[in-house]
Order: C-alpha cells, then sequence, then structure tokens
C-alpha cells in the first residue's frame, strides 16, 4: 500500500452506505479510519457533515505539516452542490486549497493499478466508468429512484415486490417474508408495506437487508441474484461498447455486495458471458487506495503514479 516517498496526502471515499478515510505521509500509510456515510444526496447536508466531521477527527491530521494533496470519491456526484459541499469542507486542510473530487467509482481503476479498464461499483447503488487513452465514460449511477439495478437497495426492493406479488396472489409468503419482518421488526407484510413508503429517502437503511435476502433459501432468492449479476453485467458491456476498444479490457468489480460469495461469482459469470475472454478481477485494496494515488497525482510536485 506503500506510496512512493513525498506528500502528505488524505485519500476519501464516500460511498452511499459507509466512507473511508486514508493518510499517507512520506509513501506509508500511516491512519486510516472509516465511519458512515458522508454523501450528500444519501446522507442530507446535516448528516453528511456529521459523517465526515467525525471521520476526519479520527485522523491525526491537526500536526504543524499541512496537507499536499486531498482526493475525494464521492457517491451522488451528480446532486447539484455535492462537489461544492466537499470543497468547502476540504479545502482549508491543503497547502494549495485544491481539492481533486471525483465519483467514487472513479477510485476503482487506480486503486487496482489501471488507467484502461471497467470498473463496476456494487453497492447500494451501481454504476460502472469505463477508461481508455484518456477518455471516460460513465453508464449508470442514476441513484435508487431512478436506476442503480444491481446494487443493494434494488435488491432488497426486488424481494418486496416479490413478496406483495404473492400476497396478491394468496400465495405463501414464504422464509423471504419470515426474514425481512424479522429483520425490520415489522409485525406483518403490510406494515412492511407501510415502513418502505414511511422511509423513502434512506436507501442505505434498506441496502443493509440485502445479504439477508441473496442468503435466503426462498427460490425468489436465486432469481434475484441472478437479475442483479445481469444487470452488473449490461453496465460493464455498456461501459465498454462505448469506448469501442480494439481488444477486450479488463473488467474489476468492487463494492460491498462482492462480500457476498454467491454474488461474487454469479456476477462475474454473467460478465464473462456478456463479454467473453474479458478478465474479471475484485478489487483487492479498498478503493480508497485509487483516491490516494490520484491525490499523489494531483499534487504539485508529482508525477506518475
Amino acid at each position: 500500500m506503500a506510496e512512493p516517498d513525498g506528500p502528505r496526502l488524505l485519500g476519501i471515499d464516500i460511498g452511499g452506505t459507509r466512507s473511508r478515510a486514508r493518510l499517507c505521509t512520506d509513501g506509508q500509510v500511516t491512519a486510516e479510519t472509516d465511519g458512515p456515510s458522508a454523501s450528500l444526496p444519501a446522507a442530507g447536508r446535516d448528516g453528511a457533515q456529521a459523517a465526515l466531521t467525525k471521520l476526519l477527527a479520527r485522523l491525526p491530521l491537526g500536526q504543524a505539516r499541512p496537507l499536499d494533496a486531498i482526493c475525494v470519491g464521492s457517491a451522488g456526484l451528480s446532486v447539484p452542490g455535492t462537489r461544492e459541499f466537499l470543497a468547502g469542507q476540504l479545502a482549508a486542510l491543503t497547502r494549495t486549497g485544491d481539492v481533486t473530487i471525483v465519483s467514487d467509482v472513479q477510485l476503482v481503476l487506480p486503486a487496482a493499478g489501471l488507467t484502461d479498464g471497467v470498473a463496476v461499483i456494487c453497492g447500494t447503488g451501481s454504476v460502472a466508468v469505463g477508461s481508455l487513452a484518456g477518455r471516460t465514460v460513465q453508464i449508470g449511477g442514476w441513484g435508487y429512484l431512478l436506476g442503480d439495478e444491481g446494487g443493494g437497495y434494488w435488491v432488497v426492493r426486488e424481494a418486496l415486490r416479490v413478496l406483495l406479488d404473492r400476497r396478491d396472489h394468496d400465495d405463501p409468503s414464504g422464509e423471504l417474508s419470515q426474514d425481512l419482518l424479522a429483520a425490520t421488526g415489522c409485525a406483518d407484510l403490510a406494515a412492511l408495506h407501510r415502513l418502505v413508503y414511511e422511509q423513502p429517502h434512506r436507501p442505505s437503511g434498506w441496502a443493509r437487508h440485502t445479504n439477508l435476502v441473496l442468503d435466503s433459501a426462498d427460490p425468489a432468492a436465486a432469481a434475484i441474484a441472478a437479475l442483479a449479476a445481469d444487470a452488473v453485467a449490461a453496465l460493464a458491456a455498456a461501459a465498454a461498447e462505448e469506448l469501442d476498444p480494439p481488444a477486450s479490457l479488463p473488467v474489476v468489480l468492487a463494492g460491498g455486495l462482492l462480500g457476498n460469495a454467491a454474488f461474487q461469482t454469479a456476477a462475474r459469470k454473467a460478465i464473462t458471458r456478456t463479454l467473453p475472454g474479458t478478465e474479471v478481477t475484485v478489487l483487492a485494496d479498498e478503493p480508497v487506495a485509487g483516491a490516494i494515488r490520484l491525490a499523489r497525482l494531483a499534487w504539485p510536485g508529482g508525477g506518475t503514479g
């Protein structure tokens, strides 16, 4: 995880559910911490500010030597005001006042040591970014109300749709219903249905039940996992097609859903089926490593990373 000797760098990865920060000094990782999401659209302004403040407070930033560069990759970057919010919170920590701000998915390829390729994040939401010869394209990442197919919120929402459909047809509710009711503390499906509409702005709160759905013995779970894997493969294929590479680009997967072994296997198979001959890997380090690499490239004394 070491970087070449030189600057004092801060990298931050803000996802829809969690945030992670890494501090590197003279090429060594000196501190790392994580906490709740500091994403403006996911947490709201007050929640995002509180989360970011707590995250930074856990790092030894109050030293005489200021930071040489900061890079933050954030979910929901397309939401108006997000860039300005992050710059306002972080600029004073650097020598120059400059902060490199990118989408969180743009951290994946540099974290994998790649310049060209396709990165797909499967977390609370879903998005793909492809890079080739300096050109970058993004597919998806529209947010849970309009897209994010194959992401954690989508998986749980699909499970709820299955349960409601069973109720409408007087079919047995099944194991999935029992598990979700127990996890949410709801007495019955009607209460669970109401809860969804009482908490419309908490995608990460629903996404935390993703593993419960994917690991369920209920027959619907396997079908939902397959649909999610196909959605992820479609994102990767669309990004690759948009770039029109002369040869297959490597695909790097990242995000919380990859911690589920069954989903990871299904996603890899779906991508190789959709893009034959493509090398598919799962990011070995945290995406925040990509923020450190981009911060070093942004450092005035930096070079190739």
